[in-house]
C-alpha cells in the first residue's frame, strides 16, 4: 500500500496547525481496509469508489497523527456523511481522477478547514454548469478570457466554493448552492477571496462575509483550500 504523503501545492505559507496528505490512486491498494468494509454507505459501491474512500481515510489518519492524535479511521458523521474528525481537530477530503487528499486543523487554530481537488478537463456538460455554478459577475469575465483561462476560471469558482462548503458544513449542517457564494477575487500568486452571497448560514455566518483561501495547479489537478479562523466573526459564537 503506498503511504500519504505530506504536500503543500500552494504558494501561500502553510499555516500553523494545519496538515495536508495526498495518496495517487493509481498505486493504492488499501480499498480492502476494514473501515471501508465496515461503512454501510459503500455496500454497493463499485471498487473505485472503495479505493476512492478508504485512500481519503488513510490521507486523513496520517494527517492526524501529523498533529499528534492518533491516525483513526474516520466514522462517517450520521446523517450528513461527512468525515467526522476527533474531538480537537478540523478537517475534510477530497478526491478527483487519480488523486485523494485530506487535511486536518488544530481546533485551537481553526472552527474549519475545506480542501477540494478537481481534474481540469473540458466536456459538454460544462456550457450548462457555468450558469449553475457560476455568479453573473464571474459569467460576465468569461468573456474576456481564452478558452484555456475560461475552463481554468470555471473549476476555480467551482472548486473554492466546494471547499468553502465543506469547511462551512460541519458547523452549519446546511447544504449550500453555488449561487450563495461568489468568487471576489484571485491572484496568480494563489490566493482567493470568496464571499458569502446567503443569508441561511445565519447565525453563524453573516451575508457580505468573506472568506480568504489558496488555490494551485499541479498537472491538470486544480486544488483548493480554505480555512476558518477564529478571528472570523461568526454571528453565533460568543
Amino acid at each position: 500500500m503506498t503511504a500519504a504523503q505530506s504536500i503543500w501545492p500552494f504558494q501561500q505559507p502553510r499555516p500553523e496547525g494545519l496538515e495536508l496528505y495526498a495518496i495517487g490512486l493509481d498505486d493504492y491498494r488499501g480499498a480492502s481496509e476494514p473501515g471501508s468494509a465496515c461503512e454501510p454507505s459503500l455496500e454497493h459501491a463499485l471498487p473505485a469508489r472503495r479505493k476512492e474512500f478508504a485512500a481519503g481515510r488513510a490521507c486523513a489518519a496520517t494527517a492526524l497523527q501529523a498533529l499528534g492524535h492518533a491516525p483513526a479511521w474516520l466514522p462517517v458523521a450520521r446523517p450528513y456523511r461527512y468525515a467526522q474528525f476527533p474531538l480537537g481537530v478540523v478537517g475534510s477530503i477530497t478526491h478527483t481522477q487519480g488523486l485523494a487528499m485530506a487535511c486536518a486543523g488544530d481546533a485551537q487554530h481553526f472552527i474549519g478547514v475545506g480542501v477540494d481537488a478537481e481534474h481540469i478537463a473540458w466536456h459538454p456538460e460544462l456550457c450548462l454548469m457555468t450558469k449553475q455554478v457560476m455568479s453573473d459577475s464571474e459569467l460576465a469575465q468569461l468573456e474576456d478570457m481564452s478558452p484555456t483561462e475560461a475552463l481554468r476560471f470555471f473549476y476555480l469558482s467551482f472548486s473554492t466554493k466546494e471547499a468553502f462548503f465543506k469547511a462551512v458544513f460541519p458547523i452549519c449542517h446546511t447544504d449550500m448552492d453555488f449561487c450563495e457564494a461568489q468568487l471576489l477575487s484571485w491572484d496568480e500568486q494563489g490566493s482567493f477571496r470568496l464571499r458569502l452571497t446567503s443569508t441561511r448560514l445565519a447565525p453563524w455566518f453573516a451575508i457580505g462575509q468573506v472568506f480568504d483561501g489558496c488555490w494551485g495547479v499541479q498537472g491538470e489537478t486544480l486544488l483548493t483550500l480554505l480555512t476558518i479562523g477564529h478571528d472570523v466573526a461568526c454571528c453565533g459564537r460568543g
